[in-house]
């Protein structure tokens, strides 16, 4: 498995539970790193590629980012956001709550078979989006840093979806340009939204916050971009590639993950 991120703790037995799910799931498992520096993103990849964005401009991307939805039942704490300044998330919310009602969620939909956690292998279903928003909040929660807890976003949810979708050919993790945080995963089949979010927070172990730094060879930046305090939403998409492995994408507005900013 490998994940890319975008740069921009809870009882024993939770984090007991999150290492059991990452050493049970025997496929391929790695990493690499994508942040802003200089406050925004370069949009160049390493190697220097510049992906497609299906066509969508920065400029329409960064106003659409600005009406985010909220599904009532998937918020975990999203009333709480949104009295702290999440007023865009909540003004949107009904929206939200129609499209979990059909069950897209603005992932692209039910994709027909299960992973090993009962979740669709393609697109979202309603169980997906909890579990997604839930286990964002579990890890920022354990920071008891007074972060806000996530709310699901709609808007971001379709654009992950969208621009997954671009990955399937080729299965490699580039980054979009979008003007959203972003955390990328991809897998050998068996890979779960837990496995992928635990793997993202997990990297806190590599990471020094009085310092702002990594470990040396290893990545924090998908953790930073967990639990940045100022975020206040998330929405993602998957899709499996034409050579049977899955990438997981889960954007995040307002974007953080700065180089040389700590995440609180």
């Amino acid at each position: 498995m490998t994940c890319k991120m975008r740069r921009r703790h809870a009882t024993t037995t939770t984090m007991i539970a999150a290492v059991l799910c990452l050493l049970l799931f025997s496929g391929r498992l790695a990493a690499a790193e994508k942040s802003f520096g200089g406050g925004g993103y370069s949009g160049l990849e390493a190697g220097g590629q510049q992906p497609e964005t299906g066509g969508a401009s920065e400029a329409a991307l960064a106003g659409a980012a600005e009406t985010t939805t909220t599904p009532a039942a998937y918020s975990s704490g999203g009333d709480a956001a949104a009295a702290s300044g999440g007023s865009a998330e909540a003004s949107a919310s009904s929206g939200g709550e129609a499209a979990a009602a059909s069950g897209g969620g603005g992932g692209g939909g039910y994709g027909g078979k299960l992973d090993p956690d009962g979740d669709p292998e393609v697109g979202l279903n309603e169980k997906a989006i909890k579990e997604i928003v839930d286990e964002h909040n579990m890890f920022r929660a354990k920071e008891n840093a007074g972060l806000p807890p996530l709310v699901w976003n709609e808007t971001l949810a379709k654009w992950s979806q969208k621009y997954a979708e671009t990955l399937k050919g080729n299965c490699q993790q580039i980054h979009s340009t979008s003007p959203y945080g972003e955390n990328l995963m991809e897998g050998t089949p068996g890979l779960t939204w837990k496995i992928t979010v635990d793997g993202w927070s997990e990297e806190k172990k590599n990471y020094h916050f009085d310092s702002d730094t990594c470990d040396a060879g290893k990545m924090c930046g998908h953790y930073k971009a967990v639990v940045w305090k100022t975020t206040t939403s998330v929405g993602c998409g998957r899709i499996k590639c034409n050579s049977g492995d899955t990438i997981i994408m889960c954007s995040y507005w307002p974007p953080g993950n700065y180089d040389g900013v700590k995440p609180y």
